[in-house]
């Protein structure tokens, strides 16, 4: 989204009431719309587990999200307009790619469009994130609007969304979504009630859109959107929307292949209590690092913010497994440093004095080398006298170049240098096994990466199951302590297809969700989405949709569902 010059006067006055807005929200004690909310002491309270449990049966019952999108459509789209004719040709020409954006929509959809709901506005609106920005929350454009409604640096301040070095609330979703939409309501005021004109000026500014009405009305022409002399990017904007919903709306005349979101809650937002490392929560909840990054992208590093509320977002079904390793924990592990703003007369002995920091652990934390300290700068301090190891030692170096960088992307060179730093948190190496299987009390078999949990269908015998995955019943009776050769539909089992590991551990409580005749696979070294797909002979493209993966990221050890139930 590109906002005028104009424009900002006038959304400076309307900021005053977002900020009110967006704070009443964030204090509320009870979740948004669309996302559930649970305190760290989950599990110790049998009614918060109770709608845990409730919760999750709700989510894996839904219906299909598009479907109800479908009927809540309320706009005029315009079918037979050339410019939206085009649009929907270029869409069914180009059909991976609606797949691969759907498939990235798929865990914050239900959450924007609860919100859209909850505001009375058109549920087509849900549908702008794919336009702009493809629903990836870390989408940056040239022009340096980020997140997945594409919030200009300007734009979000005036909104009261914060942005600084440690948080980017444009690409939080949820205060992101909350200032979005505010923003889209007010733009309906603005032009009483024509959303073509509003979702036009939320491209390219009310200012812009306004100078373009106060023309034709100059000239003697026609108002409308279609008739308005706007910029080519916002005459492609507005129909591209009304063609995807065009498309959605009629699965008749355009059949596109959708993977099914569930009409329910996906998400959830756990309030830690404290500030948490990214690294050990991604291990608590038993989830790839990568994976709570997307789902948390609006940190900047690898913690929590310093402030509270300290919370932070995992997929509903997580949720118990985290606060189970959460409460199990002897400590939470937060940063081991604080940052400190340099001012005139500061020394280094007086800061190491002040938080009893030792002086040479904060030069190597900074890469100090000389004793001068410039008033301004900021210096990350190791908390008290503790020592960082080389991992802390690199993390504290991401921090510190990203201080330098105020808004990413506003030069092509910090946009290059921004993309580096990302990469370098997707190469962060992470543990092999899940915390939570740690913590649990042992059981008599212990699965390992390569292992198979496998739900049996009605036709399955013990014989059928081992001939099928090339164990022996031995084995598979062993693992399963079996007793007799009859197995109940619907009941999970283990298969044990691992090839020798040195490193094992037990399978927690907690286990994807999966169709009777699908299968949970754990991840082992070497793994890929391809080489999976080959082994279960299906294709790679099902395995991302059934877990929600829009890449080729996979942790060793991380739980993927195979959806072998396609397979017949």
């Amino acid at each position: 989204m590109q906002i005028s010059v104009v424009s900002k006067s006038l959304l400076a006055a309307f900021g005053c009431i977002i900020i009110i807005c967006l704070s009443t929200v964030s204090h509320a004690a009870y979740t948004h719309d669309g996302m559930r909310e649970y305190e760290k002491n989950v599990h110790l309270l049998p009614l918060h587990k109770q709608k845990l449990a409730d919760d999750i049966t709700r989510y894996r019952n839904a219906d299909n999200l598009w479907d109800v999108l479908r009927d809540e459509f309320s706009l005029p789209h315009h079918e037979e307009s050339y410019a939206v004719q085009v649009k929907i040709e270029w869409y069914m020409n180009n059909q991976d790619y609606l797949l691969r954006v759907a498939s990235r929509a798929a865990p914050y959809l239900y959450y924007i469009s609860q919100q859209v709901r909850k505001r009375r506005l058109p549920a087509e609106l849900a549908l702008l994130p794919i336009v702009e920005s493809g629903y990836n929350p870390f989408s940056v454009s040239s022009m340096g609007a980020s997140g997945l409604w594409q919030l200009m640096p300007d734009t979000a301040t005036g909104l009261g969304v914060k942005h600084d070095w440690a948080y980017d609330g444009r690409r939080d979703v949820i205060a992101s979504t909350q200032a979005a939409l505010s923003y889209l309501a007010y733009l309906q005021s603005f032009f009483e009630g024509n959303w073509l004109l509003a979702i036009a000026a939320y491209n390219t500014g009310e200012g812009n859109v306004l100078a373009a009405i106060k023309r034709n009305i100059r000239d003697g022409k026609d108002t409308d959107f279609w008739s308005l002399p706007l910029a080519s990017e916002t005459r492609d904007y507005v129909p591209s929307i009304l063609a995807l919903a065009v498309i959605i709306s009629r699965p008749d005349k355009y059949p596109v292949y959708l993977p099914p979101i569930r009409n329910a809650p996906y998400l959830a937002q756990v309030n830690v209590g404290q500030q948490i490392n990214l690294k050990y929560a991604a291990k608590y909840a038993g989830i790839g690092y990568q994976r709570l990054l997307t789902l948390n992208p609006g940190y900047n590093s690898n913690t929590t913010s310093s402030k509270a509320p300290y919370k932070i977002i995992l997929p509903i079904e997580k949720v118990e497994q985290f606060t189970e390793n959460l409460a199990r924990s002897a400590i939470i592990q937060p940063a081991n440093w604080l940052h400190y703003r340099v001012k005139s007369g500061d020394t280094l002995a007086s800061i190491s004095k002040k938080y009893r920091a030792n002086v040479t652990n904060i030069r190597r934390m900074n890469h100090l080398a000389s004793l001068k300290l410039k008033p301004g700068t900021t210096l990350l301090i190791p908390s008290q006298q503790h020592t960082p190891s080389a991992e802390e030692l690199e993390d504290a170096q991401f921090e510190r170049e990203l201080l330098h960088i105020k808004t990413p992307v506003v030069t092509h060179a910090k946009s290059n240098k921004y993309a580096a730093l990302k990469r370098r948190i997707k190469a962060t190496k992470e543990l092999a096994i899940p915390i939570y299987s740690v913590l649990k009390p042992k059981k008599k078999y212990e699965i390992v990466p390569g292992d198979t949990i496998y739900m049996v269908r009605k036709s399955d015998t013990v014989d059928k199951i081992a001939k099928r995955y090339h164990v022996t019943l031995a084995a598979l009776r062993e693992a399963n302590q079996f007793t007799s050769n009859k197995l109940t539909p619907g009941k999970q089992i283990v298969i044990p297809t691992h090839q020798p590991v040195h490193t094992a551990s037990n399978i927690g409580s907690t286990t994807p969700n999966i169709t009777p005749g699908d299968t949970v696979y754990m991840v082992r070294h070497g793994d890929t989405i391809e080489k999976i797909a080959k082994k279960f002979k299906i294709t790679a493209s099902k395995i991302r949709i059934s877990n929600l993966i829009d890449n080729d990221l996979l942790s060793e050890g991380e739980e993927i569902i195979i959806p072998t139930h396609y397979r017949g």
